[in-house]
């Protein structure tokens, strides 16, 4: 993995105008994707907002960091996997 480029894509009013939804772009080829986070409107001043809103883009990656990190697989535990595999050898599907 690369380094991600993360950017603010959009702020715009959501929950009926109580709650401000800040959406993140993270790019990082071949991966983009959009993650929005949602604050109340009164907690933070507007020079507040997007500060606030990547703290906790940070907290969500945080937490999916910590859920997911019973899946990582060692290399050795890849290569056992890449032996155990029935697809023929240099052919793409």
């Amino acid at each position: 993995m690369g380094k991600f480029k993360i950017t603010v894509a959009r702020i715009e009013l959501a929950g009926r105008g109580s709650q401000v939804r800040i959406t993140f772009q993270v790019e990082g080829a071949p991966t983009c994707f959009q993650v929005p986070i949602l604050l109340d409107i009164g907690d933070f001043d507007d020079t507040e907002m997007v500060q606030a809103a990547r703290s906790g883009l940070h907290r969500t990656f945080v937490e999916l960091a910590s859920q997911s990190q019973k899946w990582e697989l060692t290399p050795q535990d890849l290569r056992r996997l890449s032996s155990m595999s029935l697809r023929p050898k240099g052919h793409a599907t």
